[in-house]
């Protein structure tokens, strides 16, 4: 009998379990979170952030998002599940929970409003806001400063305004600062965080605490000078890299030089202390040095330059239409082959003209061929030459006729005399 009732309370207790299984599921609550908040913080203070989590069913999960410029710092109790990503933490734990974080409040010039953000997860991984307490108001407890922490990296080196040591300025405030080489040291650089690291003298925004370091440089004990002249002086430069100031170099420094030219002139080679017609050359400097860059004079060439020999016409006297010779010589006394126009004017009038080539130091006769019909006397220029030639003939009819004219006339009388006593002849013979 006692084994029955044992057996029927346990069916009894199974049956329960099971219905509590299916039915709790159905009537658990929404996971909820509530955030604790204080009101206000002081700028750039340490405050707890407080997280009430329920509902969440076996396991919960809370993630906050921090305003800009808030730092995490931890979370009690120290078996909650932490996971950082950027401004981002996400807090894993069991069931429900209740837990407290810790942040840094940023640092502000003036009061300001932030407000929080996050949301509660539940085990089945649905997402619910965190309610309550999402904003709070830091305070501007005064005047934000930052400390300038200046220093030289090889003690007794140089020195630095500020001085080396710990100075506090307001936030935001431009610093200007120089560094100061001691003798037989030069300035360098300065480590980052300045406007212009190379620069000797230069500023430091105040946006941050800042450490600031001076770097010098040992100069060498031996310091050389490179003094270059031009011969001819007109005749060329002399460009020197690297370039220093007064043109000083260090011991055993390798310094190129190049020759540049002016217009007309060549390099030759380099004297004094180098040797050689190398363009560029490099000299090492071990001891002062003086070196002559030589340039020459290149050779000029003379433009073509004409002479024109005596005009020459031929013959000077002419029959009608009797062609007229008319001829000058071209020569050319430069060092290029040039062209010269030669045009022939007869009483003024362009008649012909001509364009020859003569090459240097060579001759050309240009000639030229006239006639004329009318009798009279022409005036000729050719090549900047003047001269004349006549053409004569036959006197006009109130003048009387020439020898020839009248040989001719007699000569045709006579034939025709000749033919009619011929005729004559022939009709008394018939």
């Amino acid at each position: 009998m006692r084994v029955k009732t044992v057996k029927k309370f346990l069916a009894t207790l199974t049956a329960v379990i099971l219905m509590v299984v299916i039915v709790a599921p159905v009537l658990a609550s929404t996971a909820m979170a509530t955030r604790i908040l204080p009101a206000s913080v002081e700028s750039g203070v340490d405050f707890d952030v407080g997280i009430e989590a329920s509902g969440c069913g076996a396991f919960g999960q809370v993630v906050e998002t921090l305003p800009d410029g808030f730092t995490y710092l931890g979370c009690t109790p120290g078996y909650i599940g932490v996971e950082e990503v950027g401004n981002t933490v996400k807090f894993t734990f069991l069931g429900s929970e209740s837990f407290t974080y810790r942040v840094k409040a940023p640092t502000v010039v003036t009061t300001t409003i932030y407000t929080f953000r996050g949301i509660v997860n539940d085990d089945n991984k649905n997402e619910y806001p965190i309610i309550e307490d999402n904003d709070i108001t830091v305070t501007a407890s005064g005047p934000v400063t930052y400390a300038l922490r200046m220093a030289v990296e090889v003690d007794e080196s140089g020195s630095t305004i500020p001085s080396v040591g710990k100075h506090v300025y307001d936030a935001g405030e431009v610093v200007h600062i120089r560094a100061t080489p001691d003798s037989g040291w030069r300035f360098d650089h300065w480590s980052s965080k300045v406007a212009d690291p190379g620069s000797s003298s230069t500023k430091v925004t105040m946006d941050s605490d800042k450490r600031v370091t001076a770097y010098f440089i040992q100069i060498p004990t031996s310091i050389y000078t490179l003094t270059v002249t031009c011969q001819i002086s007109e005749g060329g430069s002399v460009i020197l890299t690297p370039t220093t100031e007064n043109n000083q170099y260090e011991e055993d420094s390798l310094v190129e030089l190049t020759a540049i030219p002016s217009d007309g002139y060549a390099f030759s080679s380099w004297s004094g202390d180098l040797a050689g017609s190398n363009n560029p050359e490099n000299v090492t400097m071990d001891s002062d040095k003086n070196i002559t860059a030589d340039f020459v004079l290149l050779e000029q060439k003379e433009p073509a330059s004409f002479e024109v020999s005596p005009l020459s016409i031929s013959p000077e006297q002419v029959q009608p239409n009797q062609p007229v010779r008319i001829s000058i010589n071209i020569t050319n006394n430069g060092r290029e082959v040039g062209n010269y126009d030669v045009a022939l004017y007869i009483n003024g009038q362009i008649e012909d003209s001509q364009t020859v080539s003569v090459s240097s130091g060579s001759a050309r006769t240009v000639v030229f061929n006239a006639t004329k019909a009318t009798q009279g006397t022409y005036t000729i220029s050719l090549g900047g030459q003047q001269g004349q030639f006549t053409v004569v003939g036959s006197q006009s009819v109130s003048g009387g006729l020439d020898i020839g004219t009248t040989i001719a006339i007699v000569g045709i009388v006579l034939l025709v005399t000749a033919i009619v006593f011929v005729f004559r002849m022939i009709i008394k013979r018939a």
